[in-house]
This record gives structure tokens, C-alpha cells and sequence, in this order.
């Protein structure tokens, strides 16, 4: 099971096939199961959902708490607010207060905001590099000889300890380089763009920042351009299911979502990510039936538990007519509703939503922040690695620009602005493999 935990592995094709290896040899030793469930915390969440969205066959439902839908959600929203955390330490570290800082980058606070930031570190391949505070870059287990560790003058051949060149074999290879081809992409993203629509900051302030925002090159360098992701590795990210769609096996199984951690104040373990991965289900299969959200600090385990096991017994003992998603929907437990826990061990039974306002008892108890891209337009799920472009609009703006503002903005964006109500380039559903069994959606053939 080496490769199927998230410490030692986080390419999703990898974890897949390690449970794969593990669930064969224990039919061949012990028999088929009724069902097979995995649950996991953290790294275990993505350890979980990944192999189930992408292998049919291999989960009957997954239990998953401290959400992430994927380790390319902590990656990118981390290097989207790296860049920030840039422009406001180095570029101009003068010309946005605290508050405003807070209000671009969608966080409670600066704290949570520099926690999150610093997950950047995840991509980055260069040894010993001085930045933000708390900042790592290139972290290697011991284990692994200094000799082998990648550094850009003394071993440029050497391992990259990133997300990406850790799934080089489905993102692809630079020719020239060898390294991984790189999924993000910032071009067309407005930085601020909810913060200049409520007047936190000035049209300056925003095309100021948008303006010196930038990008990164291959070794995570700062750049003064933005960062174009492939279009190939795009692709692939979302059919290899390292970016997760939730059109395959995810939905036809429940999906038991619990807080595990709540605190939005710091630690990057953050609400938005349940919400995230709950709205992808929803965008690729048109419901969200069989996802179950609670939250808590912390839920109980025990009845989180006994409900999702009675629900995965009961639907695949269920032999009448119907697909699996319409079997997974007809036996949900009445205990298997969205809701959240008190401090006294109470639960509160309401649909969960993202809010920070307490429009809802549940988000009066446990209020929730978002991320830079959803706070720049981008989508709740988080889904798009590289949005559509358009023409920028001066109706689609809350505040007016001068005729000379307007053209500056032009210039920062001569391609284009992010259109949010477009699908992203490239972004198709998981190409699902049927070792386990006959898919429950339609197979995607990859060219």
C-alpha cells in the first residue's frame, strides 16, 4: 500500500493502482467482498475519492474528512496566493492594507492567507529558496541521497520533488528539459475582482496589482508574465482524474463528507475545499444526491461512520432494476442528511452552504472563507485550470473606469479576461478504467 498513501505519493494513476494490486491479492486470498469502502483524512480524502472517481469498481463509497478534492487544489490555489504574497512583499509592499490584502486574496485573515500561500511550496523544485516566511521549498524525505535531489546549476538532471514532476508520466515531459509540463495558468484571471466590485479596493489599486502580479517559469521563479499552462497537460489532468471531475465513479456512490478539522483561521486544511468538491459533483452529474456533508470541531466519528457503512450495505444488496446511481439515491439512510454538530454533541439537520454571514444555524457555528480565484470570479469548485477568454466588458464592471483606465486594463489583458460561464479549456470528464467491473458512466475513449 506503499504508493497509495498521500505522504509518499500523491499521483493519483499511481495510488490507483497500488489499491488495484492491493484489493486482487486480497480477493485472491480471501474471496470477493460484499463492498469495499476507503476513508482518509487530508491526504487520505484525495487517497480516497481520486482512485474511486477514476477506477470503476475499485470503491463502493468513501468516507472522507479534512477534505481536498485533490492535491492540485491545495498546488494551485497555494500559487495564486504565492504570487500575491509576492506582489505585496516585494512588487509593492506598500500600496494595499491588511484589509484589503484580505478582502483580494478571499481568506479570514492574513494568517490563513500566508498558510494557504505557502503550499506553493509544493511546486517549487529549487533547494533552499528564501521567501515568504515559512516557506519550503524542494522538501525531500531524508531518505533520498542529496546527490539525486534536483538543483538548478549543481544537478539540473537531478529529481524534482513536485506535484507535477511526481505525475511526469501522465502531465508529460518538457522535450528540452525533462521535466514536467505544468497544468497551471494565470492568464486572464482578475486579481481583486470582488474587492474592486465592493469598493475594498481603487481601479488603480487593482490594475496596479494585475498588472504586477506575474507569473512563474518551469523551476517556480518568479516571472513578470503570466504563467500559460499545456494545453496537453490541461487535458490529461482532468481524464487521468489528478484533477478530479466527479463524473466517474464518484457518481454512483455515496460520498460521506465530514469536517475532520474545522479552522478557517490558518492551516490550510480550509471549508472551501468540501464545498469544492461537492460542487464538482453537482456540475458533472447534475445533483449532488449522493454527497453528505457534516460539519463539526470535530464531527463524531462513530455515527458518521455507522450511517455510511448501513448506506453502502444497503444499496449494494439492492438487486431491484435501476442504475447504481439510482440505487446509491433510493437507499440513503434517513441519518445520511446534510447538517452539523454543537459543542454539545446536538446535531443541527440543514443543507450545508458556503457562507460566512450565519444565514444558517450551522453557518453561525462554522462560518466559511474562499480562495483568490473564486474571489477573481472563478468557480466554488475550483475546477477550471484555464479559463476561457473575452473581450473585457465595461457593463460586466461595478465600478466606472476613465477612458484611460479602461485602456490600461486592455493592456494588461490583450487576450482576454477569464469568461467564468464557459467551460475551460480542455476541461473534460475522467477517463474511467473498468478493471473492477463495468462503469457506471460512459467510458471516455482518450485519443
Amino acid at each position: 500500500n506503499t504508493l497509495h498513501h498521500a505522504a509518499n505519493n500523491c499521483n493519483a494513476v499511481l495510488a490507483s493502482e497500488a489499491a488495484m494490486m492491493s484489493k486482487e491479492r486480497f480477493i485472491e486470498t480471501y474471496g470477493v467482498p460484499d463492498f469495499t469502502v476507503s476513508a482518509g483524512c487530508s491526504g487520505g480524502s484525495y487517497g480516497s475519492a481520486q482512485p474511486a472517481d477514476r477506477v470503476s469498481g475499485l470503491f463502493d463509497g468513501v468516507l472522507i474528512t479534512c477534505t481536498f478534492p485533490d492535491p492540485l487544489s491545495i498546488a494551485l490555489s497555494g500559487s495564486d496566493g504565492h504570487l500575491l504574497s509576492h506582489y505585496w512583499n516585494v512588487t509593492d509592499p506598500h500600496g494595499f492594507t491588511d484589509e484589503q490584502k484580505v478582502a483580494v486574496t478571499g481568506y479570514k485573515g492574513m494568517r490563513a492567507f500566508m498558510d494557504a500561500a505557502n503550499q506553493a511550496g509544493r511546486t517549487d523544485p529549487v533547494p533552499g529558496r528564501v521567501d515568504a516566511e515559512r516557506y519550503a521549498s524542494a522538501a525531500w524525505n531524508s531518505v533520498v541521497p542529496e546527490a539525486l535531489r534536483y538543483e538548478p546549476t549543481k544537478n539540473p538532471t537531478g529529481a524534482r520533488p513536485t506535484v507535477y514532476d511526481a505525475a511526469v508520466n501522465i502531465y508529460g515531459a518538457d522535450p528540452t528539459t525533462g521535466f514536467a509540463l505544468r497544468p497551471f495558468d494565470n492568464v486572464g484571471v482578475q486579481y481583486g475582482w470582488d474587492a474592486l466590485s465592493s469598493g475594498v479596493i481603487s481601479v488603480d489599486q487593482f490594475l496596479d496589482l494585475n498588472e504586477g502580479v506575474g507569473g512563474y517559469d518551469q523551476d517556480a521563479n518568479y516571472v513578470p508574465r503570466r504563467s500559460e499552462g499545456n494545453h496537453g497537460a490541461i487535458e490529461r489532468a482532468y481524464r487521468s482524474g489528478l484533477q478530479t471531475v466527479g463524473d466517474g465513479g464518484l457518481a454512483s456512490m455515496p460520498v460521506f463528507d465530514i469536517t475532520g478539522i474545522y479552522n478557517d483561521d490558518g492551516g490550510y486544511h480550509y471549508q472551501w475545499f468540501h464545498f469544492a468538491l461537492r460542487e464538482r459533483l453537482l456540475a458533472a452529474n447534475g445533483g449532488s444526491e449522493n454527497h453528505v456533508m457534516w460539519r463539526g470541531n470535530p464531527v463524531p466519528f462513530g455515527p458518521a461512520w455507522d450511517a455510511f457503512v448501513g448506506w453502502v450495505s444497503a444499496y449494494t444488496a439492492d438487486e431491484r432494476p435501476g442504475s447504481q446511481r439510482d440505487k446509491v439515491i433510493r437507499n440513503k439512510p434517513t441519518e445520511a442528511v446534510d447538517g452539523c454538530w454543537r459543542d454539545d454533541a446536538t446535531f443541527v439537520a440543514e443543507p450545508q452552504t458556503l457562507d460566512r454571514e450565519g444565514t444558517t444555524a450551522c453557518n453561525a457555528l462554522f462560518p466559511s472563507w474562499t480562495f483568490p480565484r473564486r474571489v477573481a470570479g472563478g468557480p466554488l469548485a475550483a475546477n477550471v485550470l484555464k479559463c476561457a477568454l473575452a473581450p473585457p466588458s465595461r457593463d460586466a464592471y461595478a465600478v466606472p473606469f476613465s477612458d484611460a483606465e479602461w485602456q490600461r486594463l486592455q493592456a494588461i489583458f490583450p487576450s482576454g479576461v477569464c469568461d467564468w460561464s464557459r467551460p475551460g479549456v480542455g476541461q473534460v470528464g475522467v477517463t474511467v478504467d473498468g478493471s473492477f467491473g463495468p462503469s457506471p458512466v460512459n467510458r471516455i475513449e482518450v485519443p
